[in-house]
């Protein structure tokens, strides 16, 4: 037996004297439309949630690195203070701690700025796929409202409920490309 015959015998059993049939094909196909939309947006808000995490480990192993430079820089400066202070170390050696730091000082400075950009910009985007994570998120809630809303509206024989689905799935197609655009 089909389901719209089931519906059918239903309603007649119950004595039913104006059938769903037209509500509940427009209801089962507002929800189809729904549910393709739903599958979307939950797919956006993974891979958007997947992105902030791979950029905040990037962001991490950046900024370690650029600490491991920072340490190097003050352990040569540690090395040439030390030798200047101690006295015993002979004039050609505190002078060669101290080119041996400067050294390391210019090779570092363009790493230690590149690194600096590169957290910045990783930082950005982190924060771009955390704002679309929550316009995703929050447009499959709408979306998910819509179908239930939809569905109810079968049971309690009520147009108006198909409409409000419609316009809460309106608002989560609305937030889902919101979320693409942004």
């Amino acid at each position: 037996m089909e389901a719209h015959e089931a519906l059918r015998r239903h309603d007649h059993l119950l004595g039913d004297d104006h059938p769903r049939d037209g509500l509940a094909r427009q209801a089962a196909l507002v929800v189809a439309v729904i549910a393709a939309f739903l599958a979307v947006a939950t797919f956006l808000a993974n891979e958007a949630i997947k992105e902030a995490i791979t950029g905040e480990t990037k962001a991490a192993d950046t900024t370690a690195r650029l600490e491991a430079n920072e340490t190097k820089m003050t352990i040569a400066d540690g090395n040439a203070t030390v030798l200047a202070v101690i006295g015993a170390a002979t004039k050609a050696n505190v002078i060669k701690a101290q080119a041996q730091q400067a050294q390391i000082k210019r090779e570092l400075a363009p790493i230690d700025r590149r690194l600096a950009r590169e957290i910045e910009a990783v930082h950005a985007d982190r924060d771009h796929a955390e704002d679309q994570h929550l316009n995703f998120e929050l447009s499959a809630v709408a979306l998910q409202i819509g179908i239930v809303l939809a569905g109810i509206s079968i049971l309690a024989s009520r147009r108006w409920l198909l409409g409000a689905g419609g316009l809460c799935a309106v608002a989560g197609v609305g937030l889902l490309i919101l979320g693409v655009v942004s």
